[in-house]
C-alpha cells in the first residue's frame, strides 16, 4: 500500500512536467450522486393561529436526510449540488382550502440554524393556482450548497402566505431531492 501514494505522486509530477495540468486534475476527481431521496412526514398538525401571529402566514420546518455521501468523500475541494425536485403538502384532516394561498416557497438551511442559505422553490400566482387540498411545488434547477457538503441532513423551510384556516388541521408533507458531490483533491496532494 505504501507504493500507491508514490505512484500517484510520480504520475502527477510527470503530467505536470509535460504541461498537462488539466489532464492531471481529471485523474484526481471523485464524483458521487444519490438516487432520488424521498421523505414523507405524515399527520403533521397545524394548530389554529394564535391571536398575536402574523395574519395569513404559515411556516413549517421539514428535516431532510442526506445520508453519508459527504462524509465518505476524500478531503479536498468539495462541490455540492442539491436539487429539490418535489415538495408537496396534502391536507388530510380539517376543512382547509389551499386555493386561497397566494405565495409559497421552500428554502434551505443548516440544521438548527436561523439563517436561510438559499430559496429552492418559489411560487406566486393568483389564488386559483393551488388546489383546495394539495400544494405541489416542482423544481429542476440545482442549488450549489458548499456549506452543507459534509452534513448528513438539512432543513427545508416551507412558508406560505394567503388566507389560512382559523382552526386546526393536519397534512402530509413529501419532499424528493437528488444530491451530487464532486471532490477535486489534486491541490490537496501537493
Amino acid at each position: 500500500m505504501r507504493a500507491l501514494p508514490r505512484v500517484l505522486l510520480l504520475t502527477a509530477t510527470t503530467l505536470l512536467a509535460s504541461g498537462c495540468r488539466k489532464i492531471a486534475e481529471t485523474f484526481f476527481v471523485v464524483k458521487a450522486e444519490t438516487e432520488e431521496i424521498c421523505k414523507t412526514r405524515r399527520s403533521i398538525e397545524f394548530p389554529a393561529p394564535a391571536p398575536s401571529a402574523s395574519p395569513g402566514t404559515l411556516e413549517y420546518t421539514f428535516e431532510f436526510p442526506l445520508g453519508q455521501i459527504g462524509t465518505d468523500m476524500p478531503e479536498g475541494q468539495l462541490e455540492t449540488e442539491f436539487r429539490l425536485k418535489l415538495f408537496e403538502l396534502e391536507v388530510m384532516g380539517g376543512e382547509v382550502d389551499l386555493s386561497t394561498l397566494e405565495y409559497a416557497k421552500v428554502s434551505l438551511r443548516r440544521p438548527g440554524a436561523q439563517e436561510v442559505i438559499r430559496t429552492l422553490l418559489e411560487y406566486q400566482q393568483p389564488s386559483q393556482a393551488f388546489s383546495p387540498s394539495r400544494l405541489t411545488l416542482r423544481g429542476v434547477e440545482a442549488a450549489s450548497v458548499a456549506q452543507l457538503a459534509r452534513q448528513d441532513r438539512l432543513e427545508l423551510v416551507f412558508e406560505a402566505r394567503g388566507t389560512l384556516p382559523t382552526h386546526a388541521w393536519t397534512a402530509d408533507i413529501r419532499a424528493c431531492a437528488e444530491l451530487r458531490e464532486e471532490v477535486h483533491y489534486f491541490e490537496f496532494i501537493f
